[in-house]
C-alpha cells in the first residue's frame, strides 16, 4: 500500500510540473531587434506600394490618397514608439528622429499636389530628411537589412544622407532663430518720417545658408497687423553674422508685437 501511495504521489507531481511548465508565458515589449526588424518590414511595405504605383499624373487629391497609403503601410508596420521599451538610449534617440520624420509627412500630406511649396518643404520633405537621417543610422549601427528585391531603394534612400544632414541642420536653425530673434527699432537709420527694425543674424550652422526670406507681422495689442515689412537675406556663410534691417510705416502707430515667419531657400 505504502508503494502505491508513493507511485500516486509521484505521479501528481510529475502531472503537477507538467501542468506548470505548458502554461503560456508572458511576453515582455518588443526588443531593439524586434524595433529594427519593424523598420525594415515598414520600409518594404512602403516601397512595394510606392514602386509599383506611378504617381507622376496624380491630380492633388490622388496624391495625397496615395502619400496616405503609402504612409499607413509603414507606420501599421512598424507601430507606436510607445510600444518599446528600448534598452539602448542611442538608439532611442535615433527612434525619436526616426518617428518625427513619419509626423512631419503625415502633416504634410495635405500640401501634396498643391502650390504650397513652403509647407511641403517643412513637413512632408523635411519629414523625408529626418527619416533619411534615421535609416542611415540603424542600417550603419543597428544591422538593418531589407530584402535584396528592395536593395535599390535603400540605397536611393541613404544616398540622400548628406543633403538630409544639412537640410535638417539649416531647417531647425531657422526654427530656432524664429522663436529667439528680436527686432528693436533702429534709431541710427530712423528719423521723423522714416522707421527701420534691426537685428543680428548668425548662422551658428556648418552650412552655407542659401537664402532666408523674413517677414515680420507689426501687430497691435489686440493683434491685429498693422503692418509687413520684409528682408531677405543671401549667401549667409557658416559662422558669419549680417544685419537684418526691415522698415515700418510710422503713420501705422507703435506697434506692441513683432510676429517674426522666417523661411528657408535653397539654390
Amino acid at each position: 500500500m505504502k508503494l502505491l501511495h508513493k507511485f500516486m504521489a509521484a505521479t501528481l507531481a510529475v502531472s503537477l510540473l507538467a501542468g506548470c511548465s505548458s502554461e503560456p508565458k508572458k511576453e515582455g515589449p518588443p526588443s531593439d531587434k524586434d524595433f529594427i526588424l519593424n523598420v525594415s518590414k515598414g520600409l518594404e511595405a512602403r516601397w512595394e506600394l510606392a514602386d509599383n504605383e506611378n504617381t507622376d499624373s496624380y491630380s492633388s487629391s490622388e496624391l495625397q490618397k496615395a502619400y496616405t497609403k503609402f504612409l499607413k503601410a509603414e507606420t501599421d508596420a512598424v507601430g507606436k514608439e510607445s510600444k518599446y521599451k528600448f534598452k539602448d538610449k542611442d538608439l532611442k534617440k535615433v527612434a525619436d528622429t526616426y518617428y518625427k520624420g513619419l509626423k512631419l509627412q503625415e502633416e504634410g500630406i495635405q500640401y501634396a499636389g498643391t502650390d504650397d511649396y513652403t509647407n511641403q518643404a517643412k513637413t512632408w520633405e523635411l519629414g523625408y530628411n529626418y527619416r533619411a537621417l534615421a535609416i542611415h543610422e540603424f542600417e550603419k549601427d543597428y544591422g538593418l537589412t531589407v530584402n535584396s528585391k528592395y536593395k535599390s531603394d535603400l540605397d536611393d534612400f541613404l544616398s540622400q544622407y548628406s543633403v538630409a544632414k544639412k537640410e535638417v541642420a539649416i531647417q531647425e536653425f531657422v526654427d530656432n532663430l524664429q522663436e529667439s530673434i528680436q527686432y528693436t527699432k533702429d534709431e541710427s537709420q530712423s528719423d521723423e518720417y522714416t522707421t527701420y527694425y534691426s537685428t543680428i543674424i548668425e548662422n551658428t550652422t556648418e552650412y552655407t545658408i542659401d537664402s532666408l526670406s523674413i517677414q515680420l507681422d507689426f501687430l497691435d495689442g489686440s493683434g491685429v497687423i498693422l503692418y509687413q515689412g520684409d528682408d531677405y537675406v543671401s549667401n549667409l556663410a557658416a559662422g558669419s553674422k549680417i544685419q537684418s534691417t526691415v522698415y515700418y510705416d510710422a503713420e501705422k502707430g507703435e506697434p506692441s508685437t513683432i510676429k517674426p515667419i522666417i523661411t528657408v531657400y535653397y539654390n
